[in-house]
């Protein structure tokens, strides 16, 4: 698992948490995840990040409506190789 994850949609006012499990890349893998960062487009804020596992979870709040934010996961396993995930977050008021 990697690249793009897809596109979400959240309202302004809104705390939303999203899963990046990287389940399927570990699979029958010696290595295993050592770190990651998470970095969110300007306009948008990263309220945490943790991992568990092999899932990494990523809360964001605010956003402009209207606008469109991308967000990326970048993890680097024990054998030092690094996969990034990507997914867009619009953020839609009603």
């Amino acid at each position: 698992m990697a690249g793009f994850l897809g596109r979400f949609t959240k309202q302004s006012a809104e705390v939303r948490d999203y899963d990046v499990d990287y389940a399927d890349y570990f699979q029958g893998r010696i290595d295993t995840p050592a770190s990651f960062i998470v970095t969110a487009a300007a306009g948008i804020t990263l309220v945490s990040s943790a991992r568990t596992g092999n899932v990494v979870k990523v809360v964001l709040s605010d956003g402009v409506d209207g606008n469109q934010y991308k967000i990326t996961v970048r993890l680097t396993t024990s054998s030092g190789i690094v996969r990034e995930a990507d997914f867009l977050v619009r953020v839609r008021d009603i």
